[in-house]
């Protein structure tokens, strides 16, 4: 089943600008909900037809914000507005000849918003899904959520009439071994020595890509260290830049967090005469 009829955008956006045409403030929250809907939609969509052969195992352990982060790793791909159209070959015998100024016929669009965009707006459009902290609560301006809401709609509105995806070849899936987030990258762009950073951002792990050109082969290789959790005793895999960087991490067991500490000292060479 193609994904235009699994995930319709279209649907939920139309939703959302009928919610906040109603004057209840209780519908402009529901439209946050379509809002989001409509962005997991395009997602989804991009990921299903950009990424060519993608695995079942994947399909399956997809969330939301899972698939944001690994259209963020496929970025340079596909933030790419295209138009295709068609004319009679006859009205050109050769390439040198140039292409016909009329009789252009137009068969599809894609219309890819910035991902960085997306990924912004449906964190933001979560805000308005939880109730109002208590410090904020006097201030808030009931009018607010509209006021947020209308320009996310209308942008979204270019966005979802393309009926056109490109497939991008090329584009493998990898598995973090720290976290086990999925993330996407290009064989193409890759180079030996390239270092790639996990896009779970809670993890951040760096990976050094390794090229086998007899095999046809890339792997990342990381350091890292294995630590008892002092709160659950359970073993913490912690990446060495988090180390030499005193970086915060946490055990994913228990969500203890952990602040590194280091010791540095130095000695006076002596000057060779």
């Amino acid at each position: 089943m193609s994904a235009f009829n699994i995930y319709k955008k279209e649907d939920h956006l139309n939703r959302a600008i009928s919610l906040l045409d109603s004057v209840a403030i209780t519908d402009h929250v529901y439209a946050c909900l379509e809002l989001r809907f409509c962005i997991e939609a395009i997602v989804y969509q991009n990921l299903l037809h950009g990424i060519e052969n993608i695995p079942n195992t994947i399909i399956k352990t997809w969330q939301p914000q899972k698939a944001i982060k690994m259209l963020l790793d496929m970025e340079s791909q596909t933030v790419t507005d295209c138009k295709i159209q068609f004319n009679l070959a006859d009205h050109v015998t050769s390439p040198t000849e140039g292409f016909p100024k009329d009789g252009w016929m137009t068969m599809g669009e894609q219309k890819i918003p910035p991902i960085k965009w997306l990924s912004k707006n449906y964190n933001k459009l979560g805000n308005f899904l939880h109730l109002v902290e208590p410090s904020k609560a006097k201030a808030k301006n009931k009018k607010e959520i509209k006021e947020e809401l209308a320009p996310i709609a209308e942008e979204l509105r270019e966005y979802v009439k393309g009926n056109l995806l490109i497939t991008h070849k090329n584009i493998e899936i990898n598995q973090c071994p720290i976290c086990n987030q999925d993330f996407a990258f290009s064989t193409k762009k890759v180079k030996q020595g390239d270092v790639k950073k996990c896009s779970n951002f809670r993890c951040g792990g760096r990976f050094t890509v390794n090229i086998d050109k007899q095999l046809n082969k890339i792997t990342f290789s990381h350091n890292t260290y294995d630590v008892n959790c002092p709160s659950c005793s359970k073993i913490m895999i912690i990446a060495e830049d988090k180390i030499k960087n005193l970086e915060k991490f946490s055990c994913k067991n228990c969500d203890s967090e952990f602040i590194p500490k280091g010791t540095y000292e130095f000695a006076l060479v002596p000057k060779v005469i």
